[in-house]
């Protein structure tokens, strides 16, 4: 999971790059037609809508507590995303591709800000995951570690070692699941938690 968050990462940051540098840093595409701007960046921002909510996912795995902050920059990037979309459908008027490409450049502004948060997770992810992981990445490597020819000691000696982490296994498997049911919960409360409306002052009143 590491390793994929890290690549994920990596896409992110070189895709976002590439969008700030060649498309809301490009004056000449504002005096391009609508048509033509989407044929130009339609590959780049379904790309980085598709990275964002895979980089989304892993985040919310890493560190379930900073959920509502992921979520948060999340929908804001997949909002300006979603603007700027829609403003180049809009028939007939002349500003649209200018208006779209100031949506395309508050998207880059939110896209760096959830970037930022994904390296702090990376650098600090929850303590307990970052512990089942390693022990997990410990596991995977016993395929390794019994093919490799070793003195009869320490043969012993991973022997138990590979005992002890196939007992760990389990509750690893335990953890991963309830970290999952955790994941489903939090997506059950946000979604209540939209459902409310404000009181209007004058129903509060009456």
């Amino acid at each position: 999971m590491i390793q994929e968050y890290e690549e994920k990462i990596g896409q992110f940051e070189v895709l976002l790059q590439r969008i700030t540098t060649d498309l809301t840093s490009n004056v000449v595409l504002e005096k391009m037609t609508p048509t033509d701007v989407w044929r130009r960046s339609e590959r780049d921002i379904t790309s980085l809508r598709d990275l964002t909510r895979q980089l989304r996912d892993l985040m919310l795995l890493l560190k379930p507590e900073v959920a509502p902050t992921i979520r948060r920059q999340v929908d804001a990037l997949l909002e300006h995303l979603k603007a700027f979309e829609e403003t180049l459908e809009k028939q007939g008027s002349k500003g649209d591709s200018k208006a779209a490409l100031e949506e395309l450049r508050k998207a880059s502004i939110e896209g760096a800000n959830l970037l930022e948060l994904a390296k702090k997770i990376r650098e600090n992810p929850s303590k307990s995951l970052s512990t089942i992981l390693r022990l997990k990445e410990v596991y995977d490597a016993k395929e390794y570690l019994s093919a490799v020819s070793i003195p009869e000691a320490s043969f012993i000696r991973f022997e138990n070692l590979k005992r002890a982490i196939k007992n760990l296994n389990l509750s690893i498997l335990n953890i991963e699941q309830a970290l999952k049911d955790l994941k489903n919960s939090l997506d059950a409360v946000s979604d209540e938690l939209s459902k409310f409306q404000p009181i209007s002052e004058e129903k509060s009143e009456g």
